[in-house]
């Protein structure tokens, strides 16, 4: 098969997906939801809109790096490919448990147990792996989606001998319908057991139904990046999943079943395949309405699929600080979240422009390591 171009559809669903998760967790902040750090304002209004991004922003950002990896694969060697991903995961997960997640964690004590410190007093105790906190130190925080991801990519590389099986097979089974029903059946059967069984964690060994829903997205994005029968089917039928889309979101609103909802019997049984009827016919309409319309790159798309990791490791910091310290002022809600909005833009774009200048900081805060200039003697001898 030949090279793939470049799938700037892809590049634009990621770079978004990513901005809507900063403003996400801002929102975070001042929903009745359980988070490190709270607001004094309880924003309830915004729980309903909150709620309707639950079910696909995450499956989504895995089904494109699933996607992502399988592109990577088709120019790299095994070994090569676990290299370059484990340093372009590894390397930030590890950098930003030690250094960047830590003042959540500072602030979270603070709040939840009273703890009196100053970050500087906590940071040892932090990294020492301290139990009287009542928390898992040290931790990465919303960083556990840079370890699931690598968990993910190194499993693939390691059956990279079964890749063209596991591609037939999937090809055969994701044709026509089944392309949007076998998907939501399988997220709504895990939704329905695993989920009500186990919960979602976050914590990388312990997170069954984490695990299921994102492992499979993340397959599901690997073993469709090469097929451009469903890409095409998709785009086709964009309208059409749309509005299925949209009937689903309907149906789910009807039995009031969503995120954070616990109750027993078998409407929530019912409500489960529902709610991910919705969420995998949402990405399957991202996908098709994205392939239609973006189909090349333009300046600030190639600046945003590089400032965007960047953006992703710092932001949540950013909030968690912001709104940590900005507190005591009692602001009015529309002032203090505009005020933690500008600081955590400002908190990211610094952060992108501090990895491009130093170069030591390029990959612990998300870059690729920067190209090797050609050594002056060889050039000469050329």
């Amino acid at each position: 098969m030949s090279a793939p171009a470049r799938r700037y559809d892809l590049d634009a669903l990621r770079v978004g997906a990513f901005l809507l998760l900063l403003l996400y967790h801002l929102g975070m902040f001042y929903v009745s939801w359980d988070w490190h750090v709270k607001s004094n304002h309880v924003l309830r209004n915004l729980e309903p809109w909150m709620g309707v991004l639950n079910p696909w922003r995450l499956t989504l950002l895995f089904v494109i790096s699933g996607a992502a990896s399988r592109f990577m694969g088709e120019k790299a060697s095994s070994a090569t490919l676990a290299k370059e991903r484990s340093q372009r995961l590894l390397v930030p997960l590890l950098f930003g448990m030690i250094l960047i997640v830590a003042p959540q964690s500072w602030a979270e004590v603070v709040e939840k147990n009273g703890y009196a410190g100053s970050f500087l007093d906590f940071w040892p105790r932090y990294l020492t792996f301290d139990p009287s906190f009542g928390l898992i130190l040290p931790t990465y925080n919303h960083l556990w989606f840079v370890a699931y991801l690598w968990v993910y990519t190194m499993l693939a590389v390691a059956l990279r001998p079964f890749w063209p099986a596991i591609e037939a097979g999937a090809t055969r089974l994701l044709k026509g319908p089944a392309l949007l029903l076998l998907p939501a059946l399988i997220f709504g059967l895990y939704r329905a057991t695993a989920a009500r069984a186990w919960g979602e964690t976050h914590i990388v060994f312990a997170d069954g139904y984490g695990h299921l829903q994102y492992g499979t997205a993340f397959l599901l994005g690997f073993v469709m990046a090469r097929n451009d029968a469903a890409w095409d089917l998709l785009e086709r039928r964009r309208l059409g999943v749309l509005a299925t889309a949209c009937a689903a979101l309907a149906v789910g609103l009807l039995v009031r079943r969503y995120e954070y909802v616990q109750e027993a019997g078998s409407l929530t049984t019912v409500a489960a395949f529902v709610r991910e009827t919705y969420a995998w016919t949402v990405i399957c309409a991202l996908f098709g309405y994205a392939r239609h319309y973006i189909r090349s790159g333009s300046p600030l798309l190639t600046i945003l699929t590089e400032a965007v990791f960047p953006f992703y490791i710092i932001h949540q910091t950013a909030i968690v600080l912001a709104g940590h310290l900005l507190k005591p002022l009692a602001l009015p809600a529309l002032i203090e979240a505009s005020a933690i909005l500008a600081l955590e833009i400002v908190a990211c774009l610094a952060t992108y422009g501090l990895a491009r200048l130093v170069p030591i900081l390029r990959l612990p805060l998300g870059l690729k390591p920067a190209p090797r200039r050609p050594n002056a003697a060889a050039v000469a001898a050329e």
